[in-house]
């Protein structure tokens, strides 16, 4: 079913070019799972990575702790898809007009709330109450409906799920769906001691990162957001697929979580489930991916991506930031390629690596 020599040729030669650091990367079913590669180190001069090595998942975070702790508070009939931010938070967009008081769970769910993509909360805030305190004031500068993508839409769902669970996000996380599902090795940051690859040499904290957060305005709210600040392995991230292949009841209801990963909004080039990316223009997950697939990426050189008809999924973690954001700027091709080597989009020649057209298509535009 998978290529699996191919594949790992790719991602082989992504870090022997520099282009990534490290990479671990696992593929397989509802019931197995295929280790595919485990190459590169954790930062550059220091230790080679194993399947033990915690990635930062950076947005990853939206689709294994915020959504799947919606959906049980949504199964559990605590909240709906449909209820406003309002409704939980009362002081949310005072005196605006329109009001984010007034925006959906799952508007935020499908980014198509108004809100901007971003703002630097970092700059603005040095707790974290006073950076929640700025996205409840968070003005809506788009059009209900349209599609944009929402770091602080995911913010504000992590904050309602605080507000209804009485419990912080790192907490809330851990006893709905970490521990049910036995994620033992997936957290918030900081991580103290477990081994962990690199992101950034961050010049605004001076410092390189090893198990601090790397998005800003995730360190700001002391790693611990809904859109960002989870530290993860592949083997767990693996765990979560296949739960979802699974349509695992600790997830939530199958209804609910059917509802997740049917189209509820497009463009024409960007299709979105509740939470997850479905395949559209140019996807990530290459050629075979499937209309019916979902997943979702990270910023840090992370993916995710799964084919509920086909019964597969695939765990790409990467360090791609390291040692700075400028760093990994073909990880887009590197996922597409990798994906396309898995399935066999071509005859990969996995004893002479840079001979077969999909690798030499993506070191051209490398170069």
């Amino acid at each position: 079913m998978f290529n699996l020599d191919a594949a790992k040729k790719i991602l082989e030669g992504a870090v022997e070019r520099r282009d990534i650091p490290s990479t671990v990367a696992i593929v397989g079913t509802a019931t197995e799972r295929h280790t595919v590669a485990v190459c590169g180190v954790r930062r550059y001069g220091g230790e080679r990575v194993t399947l033990e090595t915690c990635y930062d998942l950076a947005s990853l975070s939206k689709v294994v702790s915020t959504l799947p702790c919606i959906l049980r508070l949504v199964s559990d009939g605590e909240l709906s898809f449909d209820d406003t931010v309002g409704k939980f938070i009362s002081n949310a967009g005072c005196f605006q007009t329109p009001s984010l008081a007034d925006v959906t769970i799952r508007q935020l769910l499908t980014h198509t709330s108004g809100l901007p993509a971003w703002k630097t909360l970092f700059a603005q805030a040095s707790t974290r109450q006073t950076a929640i305190a700025n996205v409840l004031q968070t003005e809506l500068i788009h059009a209900k409906g349209t599609i944009v993508y929402s770091d602080l839409g995911f913010m504000l769902l992590g904050i309602i799920l605080e507000r209804v669970t009485k419990l912080r996000q790192d907490e809330c996380a851990k006893r709905y769906i970490f521990e049910p599902l036995d994620m033992n090795e997936t957290s918030f940051g900081p991580l103290a001691n477990a081994p962990v690859a690199a992101t950034e040499d961050c010049g605004w904290r001076n410092q390189l990162l090893e198990g601090i957060v790397h998005d800003e305005n995730a360190f700001v709210m002391d790693g611990v957001a809904g859109h960002a600040g989870l530290f993860g392995t592949a083997n767990d991230v693996a765990t979560y697929a296949q739960a979802w292949l699974r349509l695992d009841s600790r997830l939530g209801r199958e209804e609910v979580l059917l509802e997740c990963i049917k189209e509820h909004v497009t463009d024409g080039k960007l299709r979105r489930g509740l939470g997850w990316l479905l395949k559209g223009e140019n996807s990530f997950a290459g050629k075979f991916a499937t209309a019916k697939g979902y997943g979702h990426t990270g910023f840090t050189g992370t993916s995710l991506w799964l084919e509920p008809e086909q019964g597969w999924f695939t765990a790409l973690l990467t360090n791609r930031v390291h040692p700075t954001r400028n760093h990994g700027e073909y990880i887009h091709e590197i996922r597409q390629a990798f994906h396309d080597a898995l399935f066999g989009a071509v005859n990969v020649d996995t004893k002479n690596i840079g001979t077969n057209q999909l690798e030499a298509s993506y070191i051209k535009k490398a170069k």
